[in-house]
């Protein structure tokens, strides 16, 4: 009797711890989460000026830039927001008497990596097919008159109109840019939401590991250019 009772006090005590990990696990996992900011939230800002004169010429993709994914993440009870990011990504555009004529560029799906590495092998496989699909793309596909002096600290993004590739799917998209030139580099940061099913990509939600996700996610840049000469 007293081997019975002493073996269901320990059964209950598992139980108990069991069910405090579920519950207190996300929480945890939460408060050592490091979340960065935004990307479009670290661009530059000061009281230079943009002209357009400055902007003519052929720009191409140098190091420091940084591509990435923000998703709304439910992990049990707890909210947080999954982010990936990658440097893996190349490309130039063309200004040409103060209007941007081209811009393409191209992400390695491959190099996307998260602060879990459980996210990113399910973003490697089901949600993105990286095997089938290595690369992202963007074309502009309608040219953007450049202001001809622009305040950096007041100024509105310019609106660029192109083609996304994702996942094999191409769409038209809108991004939001916002333009800084400092040290002789031109830094672009913008964003722009993404549903996940216009482009053929399966909700990253794992309900059998209680975790859930909208049905969006941000696509966000801050590139750094460089001057071809």
């Amino acid at each position: 009797m007293k081997l019975k009772l002493r073996t269901w006090w320990i059964a209950s005590g598992v139980l108990v711890v069991l069910m405090a990990l579920a519950l207190l696990g996300p929480f945890v996992y939460l408060w050592l989460s490091d979340e960065p900011p935004a990307l479009v939230s670290q661009r530059i800002v000061n009281d230079g000026i943009i002209t357009a004169a400055e902007l003519d010429g052929v720009w191409r993709i140098g190091d420091g830039s940084i591509v990435g994914y923000r998703v709304q993440e439910k992990i049990a009870l707890a909210d947080l927001m999954a982010v990936g990011r990658t440097s893996g990504v190349t490309g130039e555009f063309t200004v040409l008497n103060g209007v941007l004529e081209t811009a393409e560029f191209t992400v390695d799906m491959d190099r996307f990596a998260s602060d879990r590495s459980q996210r990113d092998a399910q973003f490697r496989t089901r949600i993105m097919d990286v095997a089938t699909y290595p690369t992202s793309t963007f074309r502009l596909t309608e040219p953007v008159t450049v202001p001809a002096s622009t305040t950096v600290a007041t100024m509105d993004p310019f609106i660029a109109i192109g083609e996304l590739t994702l996942r094999g799917s191409t769409k038209p998209v809108v991004f939001d840019i916002y333009a800084v030139i400092a040290d002789g580099r031109l830094r672009l940061t913008g964003s722009t939401e993404i549903m996940f099913r216009e482009w053929g990509i399966p909700n990253p939600s794992v309900p059998e590991a209680f975790v859930y996700t909208g049905k969006t996610g941000i696509l966000e840049f801050d590139l750094a250019f460089d001057p071809v000469r």
